[in-house]
């Protein structure tokens, strides 16, 4: 297996068998992110991606029952390469259950319905999908490069498509300035887009991520736990779940508070657990130091 350091994968794909289909992410434009800014974006010849396949079966075998592929949008890949690449995965792995990757607004967006479809009757069937924000002058600061309602378009778009999707949002995103207007908003674009997956990170600024030169002179203000858990409180109470069920988390590392429950059945319960949390004064947090993204 090869890989192109440094990568990345969401906390639930642990287990999984991680393949480098892509390298880098076709957007890398986001001020609080720097995690692929030293890798140019690149597609893996497909007959290497394949010599990978192979050497991930001289090592596992039939153990393999899930497969992240890297990099940091592989929906990016041309359709039918993508389909190849799923495909051999099925075929080299009999007991494979689940084949997923993160996909950015943009590239949902310039795919085809059609061409959605195909990938996910390949077998993609997960797709990790960065909200980050609902809230417009939040996406511009961090230069996103996508209005919410496109966000809420490709959401709506991957769903259709028949794909299961796990939203991520990033709480203290707008900092001290935009707290209120972040949390409501996207509260309000979860609740249209009504994922399967909601995941709440909280924001960590890595080495080589923009944004840091505006908090070192002060022009973004970060959140402390405490403001934290009363910014993860609006949100929640202004997401209502339609027609289905959502599994809620903030188990990440960047997060103060590890939570979890499912929408809208178990709302109630996750906001009185804040409430305790908030009761304390932020007592009882995840301390600083062992805090990761």
């Amino acid at each position: 297996m090869r890989y192109v350091e440094p990568i990345f994968r969401p906390p639930s794909e642990a287990r999984s068998l991680l393949l480098q289909a892509s390298i880098g992410c076709s957007n890398n434009t986001c001020r609080f992110c720097g995690s692929y800014k030293k890798k140019p974006l690149a597609i893996r010849p497909i007959t290497e991606i394949k010599e990978d396949i192979q050497s991930a079966s001289s090592i596992y075998g039939k153990g393999v029952r899930r497969v992240f592929l890297l990099d940091g949008n592989a929906l990016y890949i041309p359709t039918d390469e993508l389909v190849e690449i799923v495909r051999t995965l099925y075929e080299t792995f009999p007991n494979l259950e689940r084949v997923s990757a993160y996909g950015c607004t943009q590239d949902i967006l310039e795919k085809g319905i059609d061409e959605l479809k195909l990938i996910r009757n390949a077998g993609l069937s997960l797709i990790y999908f960065g909200v980050e924000s609902g809230d417009d002058l939040v996406l511009d600061m961090m230069n996103k490069g996508v209005t919410a309602d496109e966000t809420r378009e490709a959401g709506l778009k991957a769903l259709d498509a028949g794909f299961k999707l796990s939203a991520t949002v990033i709480l203290g995103l707008g900092g001290k300035r935009r707290s209120r207007e972040h949390a409501v908003a996207t509260g309000e674009i979860l609740s249209d887009i009504s994922p399967d997956y909601i995941g709440a990170l909280t924001l960590m600024i890595p080495e080589g991520a923009p944004i840091a030169n505006d908090i070192k002179s002060g022009s973004f203000k970060l959140l402390s736990p405490l403001e934290i858990l009363y910014e993860m409180r609006l949100m929640l109470e202004n997401i209502e779940i339609k027609g289905r069920t959502c599994i809620f988390r903030s188990n990440h590392a960047s997060n103060y508070l590890t939570l979890g429950g499912v929408l809208p059945d178990e709302k109630d319960e996750i906001l009185r657990i804040i409430d305790l949390a908030i009761a304390k004064g932020g007592g009882g947090l995840r301390p600083e130091f062992l805090r990761g993204l």
